[in-house]
Order: C-alpha cells, then sequence, then structure tokens
C-alpha cells in the first residue's frame, strides 16, 4: 500500500521529537518531559531506540531481550518490544545523574506493513484514524482523566476541561518497565492516520481536528493548518503532528 505523509513539530524550544521512516513503515511522536533540556533528551533516546530495534528486528531473527508473546502478531511484539528498549534507555539515562531525575517521555508510533498498521502508545500522545467520514482514537490516553473516562466515570470530551487532564499515569523513562497498548487495524484506501501530541490535541477540539482532515487538501497542508489552529488558540505546549495517507 502506497502511503503520502508529512509531519511537523514546532515550538522555540521543543521538547517534541517525531519520526518519519517510510523504509521501515514507522511513524512515531515523542513528547518529552522533565524541564525543556531533558525533556528533549528523553525523546530523542526514546526515538533512538525504537528506531534502532525495529530497523534490527526486520527479519525477526536475534534476542528478543523481553520475550516474545505468542498471542501477538509479530510487528505487534516487535513495536512492543521496541517501546520497551525505548523505555529503558530513558530509564538508565535518568539514573546516571540527579539533574536527569524525572525526565521521561511519551511514546505514540505506528508501524505500518501491507495493508496492517499495528499502533503503539505510552502517555498522553495520540493516534487517530480517519476513515469514511468518521473519526476515532485509536491510542490510550495514560492519564487520570483518560481512566477515568475508560470506567465510565467521566463524560468523553470532558477531559479538555478537567483539571488533572495533564496528569501522566504512564509514561516512558518513569519506571524501569513499561507495558505499551498495542492494537492492530486493517487499513484501506484513502484511510488517515494522525499522530499528535497533547499541544494539538488538547488544544483543537475533535470535530475541528476532523473537519480540516475532510477537507480534501494535501497531508502537508492538513498538518500546517492544525499546526497553526492550536497555536492560534494559545497552545501552552509542544505542537506535533504526522499525517499518513494510504493511496
Amino acid at each position: 500500500m502506497a502511503l503520502e505523509f508529512y509531519g511537523l513539530s514546532t515550538r522555540r524550544v521543543n521538547e517534541d521529537r517525531i519520526l518519519l521512516d517510510a523504509s521501515l513503515g514507522m511513524f512515531a511522536v515523542c513528547d518529552g518531559m522533565g524541564g525543556h533540556r531533558n525533556g528533549a533528551m528523553a525523546a530523542e533516546l526514546a526515538i533512538a531506540g525504537l528506531r534502532y530495534f525495529i530497523g534490527f528486528s526486520t527479519d525477526l531473527d536475534g534476542t528478543w531481550p523481553f520475550g516474545y508473546n505468542f498471542d501477538m502478531s509479530p510487528n505487534a511484539n516487535r513495536l512492543a518490544t521496541g517501546i520497551k528498549i525505548a523505555n529503558r534507555q530513558v530509564w538508565d539515562r535518568a539514573g546516571e545523574q540527579p539533574e536527569f531525575a524525572g525526565m521521561g517521555t511519551t511514546i505514540v508510533a505506528l508501524l505500518i506493513e501491507g495493508p496492517i498498521v499495528t499502533v503503539g502508545n505510552v502517555g498522553d500522545s495520540r493516534a487517530y484514524l480517519f476513515r469514511g467520514g468518521r473519526f476515532s482514537q485509536l491510542s490510550i490516553d495514560d492519564t487520570v482523566v483518560g481512566e477515568l473516562c475508560e470506567q465510565g466515570l467521566l463524560a468523553r470530551g470532558a477531559e479538555r476541561r478537567h483539571p488533572a487532564r495533564n496528569l501522566l499515569t504512564r509514561a516512558a523513562g518513569a519506571g524501569e518497565h513499561v507495558e505499551a497498548h498495542v492494537r492492530e487495524e486493517e487499513l484501506r484506501k484513502n484511510d488517515m492516520l494522525l499522530l499528535c501530541t497533547d499541544g494539538l490535541h488538547g488544544v483543537v477540539d475533535e470535530p475541528t481536528i476532523e473537519s480540516v482532515l475532510a477537507s480534501g487538501d494535501p497531508v502537508d497542508r492538513c498538518v500546517q493548518v492544525l499546526i497553526e489552529r492550536a497555536r492560534s488558540l494559545g497552545a501552552p505546549d509542544n505542537v506535533s503532528g504526522i499525517l499518513v495517507r494510504c493511496v
């Protein structure tokens, strides 16, 4: 399946990092935390660790450092393990010096092979699918309000106004071990996949994002419009997005 894609990350001091690697079928967004320098370092370490393992495991030969889950597909195992390696990279660096303590990063990533996309995430950066005019979230928010929504204790949409909306319950580097949320979908022609940080989805509401994706504009223009909209609304965080269209 052919892909069109574009990614953009913007802020004067940016703790976000994005990855677009069509040769691996891999796309990722990381939102670092722990201060500007440490947040950027955490995001860079996570991207590097993730990319290394996905590239290394292309032929499925070699060592699986955290074991192999036979209930999951090979690519689901690759992505879940890649996120664990990214987590260990950040965790190990955070333990090297006191000033690195508390550094961490969100991760949301796609691994596309043929018509199948594998989606993995930790934290609150999101993956969305836009198909046939319908917009749905593929990732799971690792936040206090996200868990309240999953349990039916808070209405969907209300999390954008909740005082604890930015309080993460899981992130890469927050502990020695992490379990990623992983799922797979079969892609169709004209499907669009959006990866973004909370600097975008926490500011621009989903109906607006949906309308931009439905516009029919090229992927680069869609991403630029979304980021411009977030910044015009006073986005308090780094704003990053990747859009992939199946053609």
